[in-house]
C-alpha cells in the first residue's frame, strides 16, 4: 500500500469519510468521498505529502480554492467546502463528483473530433472562462486534461490551481507553475508577468486545434523547443491537416493563437459569437478591416470588443432544444381536478328526486329535431359570413402584409436592392458560395421563399430577406504548395474537386514526400474537375560512378579527375617512396573501377615524398702519386 491510500477510510472533521484514491498529480491527490452528512458521493482535493513544506505549493492550493469558491457555473466543478487553515495537517477542498472522462481521454479515443462537437465543447469552456474573467479569475492551464466530460454530455472545468486572481499577489512561476506547455500562451512561455484573460484564449484555440485536427499545433522533443515554438513559430492552417473544417473556423483557430495579445480575442464572449456563427453556417468566411475602419468586403469581420462586452450575458453556445423549459413544465396538481365533482355540478343532484315513470311522449323528439335543424342553419350562416370575409380578403389586400417575389436566378446588385427598398423590404444576411449551375452573381436561394406571404411589423418596418449567392463556378487558385506534405495536400485538393496526380522525384534539398512544385503552377485558375499534378521529392538521388585510377598522376591532376566525377577527397597524406617522385600519387584508399555514389564517397590519397634515402653514388676521389 502506498502512501496516499493511507488515508483511506479516514474520516476528516467527523464529516467526510475517504472511500478510494480517484488520481494523483503532480502536487496534489483527489480521493473519493462520502458525505456523511448529506449522504452524498464527493471528489477531496488534498496536498501531497511531498509538498506541504513547499509554501508555493500551499499558496496555489489556497489560490486554487479562492479561485473556484467564487465562482457558480454549471460548466465550473462546483465547491461543497474548504478546510485550507494554516497548520492544519490535512488541508483539502470538497468537490462536486464527476462520473466521466477527460476531454484529452476522449480525444484521444476519437483521434479527432466532428469539428461541430468541437465548437460545441469549446463553447462550454468558453461560458465557464467568461464567468471566471467576469470574476477577475484567469485560469492561466486550459488544457483537455482540466476538462471533464460527463455522461449527461455536460463538461466541466477543473483545476483552477495557477490560476490568477486580480489585484492578488502573484505566484513564482515554476515549471509547474506555467501550465503546460503544449497549451500555453506565448507571454507565458516567455515569463510575462502581465497575464490577461487572452492568455487564457490562446490556450482555447490550441485547444480547439487539436480537437479539430487531431494533433497539436507544436510538437518538440523537450519542453524547452515547444515553449520556443510558442513564442516564434507560426502554426500551420488545421485545413491542412483537416480539409474538412471549415474555413472560417481554422480563421477563429489562428486568430485565437495570435502571437501579439491585442491581435487575439479580447475576451471569451467574442470567440463566442463568431463560433456561433459558422456553427450556424459553416459557409461563413471573415473578412479583416483596412485599417481605417472601413471593411475589405461584405462578409462578416470580428466582433469588436465592446460589442462582445455588451453581449457577454447572451453567450450560451447554441440554440439547444431545453427540456424542463418554463413553457414546457406542466403542474399535474395544479391542473388536477376532481371528475365526480365535475359531473356532480354539471348535473342536479339525483339522491332523494323522486324516479319519473316511463312516458313515450313524442316531446324529445321534437326537440331533438329542432336543436338538430338550429345546429345545422347556424354552420351554413358561418360559411356564408366566413367566404364573405374571404372575399373581402381578397378582392382588398392587407396593406400591411406582402407576398414575396422569386428573386432566384436574378443578379444580385444595386438595382435589385432598390426595387426591394421600393417594396419595404431589406436585404438581411448574405451569403456566398461556388455553384457551377449558377453564374457568379445570380441568386441561388432566398429566405423568405417566393410566393410566401409575410406582414409588416409596423406601418415604417421592413421585412429582411437573406440571400445565398454564387461566386460562380466553383474555382481554386493554385497556392504556393512547395515544401508541404504532398497527402495533406492532396486532401485538401480534393475537398475542392480539383483531380490530384502525383508523380516522384528525387531531389537533393526536399524532403522525401513534399512537393518540390506543381502544375498548374502558383497563382493559376482551376475550375471543378481540372487535375493539377504534385511533383514531390523521393529523396536525395544516388548517382554512381566508377572510381578512376589516380596513382601515378601529380596530386593537382588528381585533384582535377576527381572533382569531375564528384568525387570528395578525405585527406591526403605522405609516405616515402623509392618507386614514384615527389608529388605523385602512390596509392589511393578506393580500388579501381569500383562503383561509388557521386557527392558523398570519400577518398584518402598518399602522395609520394620521393625516396627515403637518395641513389646517387658520391664522387671518386683522384688517385695520388
Amino acid at each position: 500500500m502506498n502512501n496516499y491510500e493511507n488515508l483511506i477510510n479516514t474520516v476528516l472533521d467527523g464529516r467526510y469519510r475517504i472511500t478510494g484514491l480517484i488520481s494523483a498529480g503532480g502536487m496534489a491527490v483527489v480521493y473519493g468521498a462520502e458525505d456523511l452528512a448529506a449522504h452524498k458521493k464527493v471528489a477531496i482535493k488534498m496536498l501531497k505529502d511531498d509538498t506541504k513544506e513547499d509554501a508555493e505549493a500551499v499558496k496555489r492550493f489556497i489560490n486554487e480554492s479562492k479561485a473556484v469558491a467564487m465562482l457558480s457555473h454549471p460548466n465550473i466543478v462546483h465547491i461543497f467546502d474548504v478546510s485550507v487553515k494554516e497548520n492544519e495537517k490535512n488541508q483539502y477542498i470538497v468537490m462536486e463528483f464527476i462520473d466521466g472522462i477527460t476531454l484529452k481521454d476522449y480525444i484521444v479515443q476519437k483521434g479527432r473530433l466532428n469539428w461541430k462537437a468541437a465548437i460545441s465543447y469549446t463553447g462550454k469552456i468558453l461560458n465557464a472562462l467568461n464567468q471566471a474573467h467576469s470574476r477577475g479569475i484567469i485560469h492561466r492551464d486550459i488544457k483537455p486534461q482540466n476538462a471533464m466530460l460527463l455522461k449527461n454530455g455536460n463538461l466541466k472545468l477543473i483545476d483552477f490551481g495557477i490560476s490568477k486572481m486580480k489585484n492578488s499577489e502573484p505566484l513564482t512561476m515554476t515549471d509547474k507553475a506555467i501550465g503546460t506547455v503544449h497549451y500555453i500562451s506565448p507571454e507565458q512561455a516567455s515569463g510575462a508577468e502581465n497575464i490577461t484573460n487572452v492568455s487564457d484564449i490562446y490556450s482555447v484555440g490550441v485547444l480547439l486545434y487539436e480537437m479539430t485536427t487531431g494533433e497539436l499545433p507544436f510538437v518538440g522533443n523537450t519542453a524547452i523547443q515547444v515553449a520556443m515554438m510558442q513564442i516564434n513559430d507560426i502554426p500551420k492552417d488545421p485545413r491542412f491537416v483537416n480539409p474538412e473544417i471549415p474555413k472560417g473556423l481554422a480563421q477563429i483557430i489562428l486568430k485565437a493563437m495570435k502571437k501579439d495579445p491585442k491581435d487575439r480575442y479580447q475576451s471569451a464572449a467574442e470567440m463566442m459569437q463568431q463560433l456561433k456563427a459558422v456553427y450556424t453556417n459553416p459557409a461563413t468566411v471573415f473578412g479583416n478591416g483596412n485599417g481605417n475602419g472601413a471593411r475589405v468586403s461584405n462578409l462578416p469581420v470580428a466582433v469588436e470588443t465592446a460589442d462582445a462586452q455588451r453581449n457577454q450575458k447572451s453567450l450560451e453556445p447554441f440554440a439547444e432544444n431545453k427540456k424542463n423549459s418554463a413553457l414546457e413544465i406542466v403542474d399535474a396538481k395544479k391542473d388536477k381536478t376532481d371528475e365526480g365533482q365535475v359531473r356532480q355540478r354539471g348535473r342536479s343532484p339525483q339522491k332523494n328526486t323522486p324516479k319519473r315513470k316511463n312516458s313515450k311522449s313524442m316531446l324529445p323528439f321534437i326537440l331533438g329535431a329542432a336543436l338538430a335543424f338550429f345546429i345545422v342553419l347556424a354552420w351554413s350562416v358561418i360559411q356564408l359570413v366566413g367566404s364573405y370575409f374571404e372575399f373581402i380578403e381578397e378582392s382588398e389586400p392587407d396593406k400591411n402584409t406582402i407576398i414575396i417575389s422569386n428573386y432566384t436566378k436574378r443578379i444580385f446588385n444595386a438595382e435589385l436592392k432598390e426595387e426591394l427598398a421600393a417594396l419595404r423590404l431589406s436585404v438581411g444576411n448574405i451569403t456566398y458560395v461556388a455553384n457551377d449551375n449558377f453564374s457568379k452573381g445570380e441568386i441561388i436561394a432566398h429566405k423568405p421563399t417566393a410566393n410566401e406571404k409575410k406582414k409588416y411589423p409596423n406601418d415604417r418596418a421592413s421585412i429582411p430577406i437573406d440571400f445565398t449567392v454564387s461566386t460562380g463556378k466553383n474555382t481554386y487558385v493554385v497556392e504556393d504548395l512547395t515544401i508541404m506534405e504532398c497527402r495533406n495536400v492532396a486532401l485538401m485538393l480534393e475537398s475542392k474537386r480539383i483531380s490530384v496526380i502525383t508523380e516522384y522525384e528525387p531531389h537533393d534539398t526536399v524532403p522525401a514526400g513534399y512537393i518540390i512544385y506543381t502544375k498548374p503552377g502558383f497563382g493559376e485558375v482551376m475550375s471543378a474537375g481540372d487535375t493539377i499534378t504534385l511533383y514531390a521529392s523521393s529523396g536525395m538521388s544516388l548517382k554512381t560512378v566508377k572510381m578512376p585510377n589516380v596513382v601515378g598522376r601529380s596530386e593537382l591532376e588528381a585533384r582535377a579527375i576527381l572533382k569531375k566525377e564528384e568525387i570528395l577527397i578525405d585527406k591526403v597524406i605522405s609516405e616515402y617512396s623509392d618507386e614514384y617522385g615527389q608529388g605523385i600519387i602512390i596509392n589511393q584508399s578506393i580500388m579501381q573501377g569500383r562503383e561509388v555514389p557521386k557527392k558523398s564517397t570519400k577518398v584518402t590519397l598518399t602522395v609520394s615524398l620521393g625516396p627515403r634515402y637518395p641513389t646517387t653514388q658520391p664522387p671518386e676521389q683522384a688517385e695520388t702519386e
